[in-house]
């Protein structure tokens, strides 16, 4: 093949390059008058009758792929003793010639390119091959930054990366601008500390050897790799000189002893107050003299008792050994007796109602009038009613502590009162 040459039906303009899977050459089709990029697989390709049955199968159903990250195949079949796909002739770089002029990519990139990686590999599944073969020799990045998969169709050569393995792989050459290592062990963190932190283990479990520990799809690895690049990068050792164990220990127990401290006055100042707001009021009998003198100045040798607060001591200077002073008992008071509460007076009787005199039926009349029963005339007046009993005293209790003296309705007294 020869530049201004035919192939077939495609006038050959300028050779693109050369690899394992054949030549590329820039062509134009005379039927269809359109640039193409024709690729001519090896001679020895057509030869192998098995080869050729998977290359039509393959080509065949990746040409009906419609999706924007997959490169179209407008023509493909056999032309003397060479098989050849034609596709689109596009303005873009091949990816693994971008990696080696450029070096590596920064980590939100590289997952750009791989997510979109991830769609066309995924509409390529859809379609039937989940073998195709992916590694950054056939990816290409146009100009604009839309990503292809190049070559769909072509049979993956023996042990090629495909589907989730190859895109991991692509996912570590664009971190490190390298081949992925063919033992699969190598990372990326373990060379560059700029990675992501999350990144590496991404990269391991896409290239695991245990299909059900890899991620379930293309795309599942593309979130992966989004989130750990989400991440940030891992950071550098603090130059800052760690703190000594044994000062950072003692600081540590003195912030907590003062804590403490603080918390143990506050206790301590709520039991004074409770018990003094609980105790009965005690009237103490002042002199006169005493009550006239103004306070005295404030000297070394007053006498005024400091309350429990003022003696305890400041929280910030707390020994390590420091013991909270128990809590102030008040001084024993006797008790006040109070008087016996006297009972409310029982409330008046309401008046009785005036008597409702109904007019007697004829022939009768009321006797003694002018209410009395309806008799006849000359009739003895009714006897007069029994006196309703006297009501019986109503007694309330005592408050606790007391009791009637004597019972049961006398006053309340203290017993023994």
């Amino acid at each position: 093949m020869e530049s201004g040459a035919l192939f077939g039906r495609y006038r050959l303009d300028r050779s693109l390059s050369v690899d394992e899977n054949g030549e590329v050459w820039a062509a134009f089709d005379t039927v269809a008058a359109r640039h193409v990029e024709v690729r001519a697989l090896p001679r020895d390709a057509a030869e192998d009758d098995e080869y050729c049955d998977r290359f039509v199968r393959e080509a065949g159903i990746a040409a009906l792929v419609r999706n924007p990250h997959v490169v179209p195949i407008h023509d493909f079949g056999q032309i003397g003793n060479r098989l050849y796909l034609a596709t689109p002739l596009i303005a873009g770089t091949n990816l693994r010639t971008i990696l080696q002029s450029g070096g590596p990519m920064v980590a939100s990139r590289a997952v750009g390119v791989v997510d979109q990686l991830a769609s066309g590999l995924e509409a390529v599944h859809a379609a039937g091959l989940v073998e195709h073969g992916v590694s950054s020799a056939n990816v290409v990045v146009l100009d604009g930054g839309l990503v292809q998969l190049t070559d769909v169709g072509i049979p993956a050569a023996p042990g090629a990366a495909a589907g989730v393995p190859g895109l991991s792989t692509v996912l570590y050459e664009c971190l490190t601008g390298g081949q992925f290592a063919s033992n699969g062990r190598e990372l990326p963190s373990s060379m560059f500390s700029t990675l992501p932190v999350g990144m590496q283990a991404v990269i391991a479990r896409g290239t695991a050897a245990d299909p059900a520990r890899r991620y379930r799809s293309p795309s599942d690895l593309a979130a992966a790799a989004a989130r750990a690049a989400a991440t940030g990068p891992q950071p550098a050792a603090d130059p800052t000189p760690a703190t000594p164990p044994n000062d950072r220990n003692r600081r540590l127990l003195l912030t907590g002893l003062a804590l403490a401290a603080i918390i143990a006055v506050a206790i301590v100042g709520g039991v004074i107050i409770g018990s003094q707001s609980s105790s009965p009021d005690v009237v103490v009998p002042v002199p006169a003299s005493s009550a006239a003198r103004p306070a005295p100045a404030t000297s070394p040798t007053a006498t005024t008792n400091p309350t429990a607060a003022e003696q305890a001591p400041p929280a910030a200077e707390a020994p390590v050994q420091d013991v909270v002073p128990p809590a102030a008992t008040p001084a024993p008071q006797s008790p006040q007796v109070l008087p016996a509460p006297v009972p409310a007076p029982a409330p008046a009787p309401a008046p009785v109602p005036a008597p409702q005199v109904l007019p007697c039926y004829p022939g009768y009349e009321h006797t003694p009038p002018p209410d009395g029963p309806c008799l006849p005339p000359g009739s003895p007046p009714a006897p007069a009613p029994a006196p309703a009993p006297a009501p019986a005293p109503q007694v309330l209790p005592c408050y606790p502590g007391y009791e009637h003296t004597p019972p049961p309705d006398g006053p309340c007294w203290a017993p023994g009162g």
